[in-house]
């Protein structure tokens, strides 16, 4: 792991139930410490995926979901053994097919750098303050490090993390490691996961043990040329496009012509691999012809431009078909967003697809 700057911060607050605490706010830090963001500069108010300067280049929709948090984390080290997390949200705390801990919650893991991830469950509560509880067990003296996923459909105005007064922390500098970069859609965004380390693009980094910059935009996900502009900002390992389940309802060739368009977009600023993802489909498609066909017109659309562009001999391009996402119909919390089973196979046919591209994946 790479050199940790100590972040000393924030103060015992007086009111009388926190007051044996030190709380440590990330957006105090000097330095970065946001990880899985694609753009840095923004430091002091880092809960948001795009910098300040995109608002005027997106649509509306896209810069407000830009500000809810999906694929950000925090890493800490500290020898406290009795964590909290304290933190409010822009938004309501649930919806009709997500609940608050993905929703709003966050997510807590152990981490040994080397590829195990120990989950920390806690005692939670949402109030006007979110507030999360851990009760560590851990034989290990000294530091140990932990990672912490920010909610997934909310905005976060503020957070803070606790120990024991007395108690050793430090954040670690958000990694400057090339990331995998994901533009989506509600999927993912992390719609519907449980609790946020379930989304799949989540699963992707601790499996693949790199960042990954999580650019899903609920229902606007749509290859659009604002959006590509900053996403090709951004020197990754590997571009992962998966938008089609935004696109079902517009014609054929307005699907095949704007991914044409995105690719060629990329690969002017980069020779970096490139991956498209077909449409997972329908919990319903096999017993409803108009489901399937929604899905499959879109899906004949990008495997067509896909031929296109590998005629064209363009170089680093990929294919993540439907069939190789292989979803199954009990894999949905609705028709279309895919519950922790989901999550869990669409990332390891993303993460099988990415290991036969990059091949090892090496860490700092």
């Amino acid at each position: 792991m790479r050199h940790l700057v100590m972040c000393i911060l924030g103060a015992a607050i007086s009111l009388p139930a926190w007051a044996q605490w030190t709380w440590n706010d990330p957006c105090a830090c000097a330095f970065p410490v946001f990880q899985n963001q694609g753009f840095s500069e923004e430091i002091g108010k880092e809960f948001q995926r795009l910098p300040d300067r995109a608002k005027p280049e997106v649509r509306e929709a896209v810069w407000n979901l830009s500000q809810e948090t999906a694929g950000l984390a925090l890493c800490f080290r500290t020898d406290a053994r009795e964590l909290k997390v304290r933190y409010q949200v822009k938004g309501g705390y649930a919806m009709p097919h997500m609940p608050s801990t993905g929703v709003s919650g966050v997510d807590l893991y152990q981490t040994d750098g080397q590829g195990r991830w120990t989950i920390c469950f806690s005692n939670y509560s949402f109030g006007d303050t979110i507030a999360y509880s851990y009760q560590i067990k851990n034989e290990t003296e000294g530091m140990v490090s932990y990672y912490l996923y920010l909610p997934l459909y909310n905005g976060v105005k503020w957070l803070q993390v606790g120990v024991p007064e007395g108690s050793r922390f430090e954040y670690v500098p958000a990694s400057t490691e090339e990331p995998i970069v994901v533009y989506g859609t509600s999927i993912a965004q992390g719609a519907c996961a449980s609790r946020p380390g379930m989304a799949w693009t989540n699963i992707v980094q601790r499996t693949l043990q790199c960042p990954v910059v999580n650019l899903g935009f609920s229902g606007n996900g749509r290859l659009e040329e604002g959006v590509l502009d900053f996403i090709g900002e951004i020197p990754a390992r590997l571009y992962v496009i998966d938008c089609m389940a935004n696109l079902p309802d517009e014609p054929d060739e307005v699907i095949y012509e704007r991914a044409l368009a995105a690719v060629r977009q990329l690969r002017a600023k980069h020779d970096t691999p490139i991956l498209l993802v077909e449409h997972a489909g329908y919990c319903q498609a096999e017993s409803d012809t108009t489901q399937f066909h929604r899905y499959h017109h879109t899906n004949l659309a990008l495997r067509r431009a896909y031929r296109t562009l590998k005629e064209e001999k363009v170089p680093n391009l990929f294919y993540l078909s439907h069939d190789e996402l292989n979803y199954h119909p009990d894999s949905w919390v609705d028709y279309v967003h895919p519950s922790d089973w989901g999550m869990r196979q669409q990332a390891e046919a993303v993460i099988s697809k990415a290991r036969t591209i990059l091949g090892p994946i090496k860490t700092k």
